[in-house]
């Protein structure tokens, strides 16, 4: 009889249900306040950043640089107000050669910013699409970079690698060997024949 009547007066007592709904809802209210916070936070940085991607590509296709300060100088301009200064960014010409195994694409010119830049002449992911001529010029814009939540409570997130690689036809450049090319600051033009031919 003692128990069922402590366990009366505790379904009739009603001081402390307050106090347990708080405990209860306030961590999920919270996580759900930082969700709302970082999640699209982190949608809208990947989406500057493959914006800032394409816009480099298009700036170097368009022509030769002296540097490249303007480029990236655009690239965290579009993607501001978040930073991008961390991200790693290269920026390659590349040529496509008919072998008589198929087409082969080729670094041409190759710069970078917080990263390694493409040798010269080491071969390129596959031929883009719409790129398999002979003597075609394209350049990649590739970048990357690790999102930094501002609640590091979600490991998901903060872990967060952002990748875009940005394939854009030589729209002006310089002629060379028949070719309408760009020569990215330090490089040289596309040879005529494939490195090893």
């Amino acid at each position: 009889m003692h128990v069922t009547s402590r366990l009366r007066r505790f379904a009739a007592a009603r001081e402390g249900v307050s106090a347990v709904e708080f405990g209860l809802i306030a961590p999920s209210l919270i996580l759900m306040f930082m969700a709302a916070i970082d999640i699209p936070r982190a949608y809208t940085t990947g989406r500057r950043l493959a914006l800032s991607t394409g816009a480099m590509a298009d700036l170097i296709s368009r022509g030769d640089f002296g540097t490249l300060a303007d480029v990236y100088a655009a690239a965290r301009t579009i993607a501001a107000p978040y930073d991008v200064g961390s991200a790693s960014i290269v920026l390659t010409a590349a040529g496509v050669y008919e072998t008589p195994g198929g087409f082969i694409a080729r670094a041409c010119s190759s710069a970078a910013q917080n990263d390694q830049a493409r040798i010269p002449g080491t071969a390129m992911p596959g031929v883009p699409a719409g790129m398999g001529t002979n003597g075609a010029r394209y350049v990649v814009a590739e970048v990357k970079m690790r999102y930094r939540a501002i609640f590091t409570i979600f490991p998901a997130l903060n872990g967060w690698q952002f990748t875009y690689t940005k394939v854009w036809p030589v729209r002006e450049g310089v002629r060379v060997n028949g070719q309408e090319e760009v020569v990215l600051p330090g490089g040289e033009p596309c040879p005529a024949l494939p490195p090893g031919a």
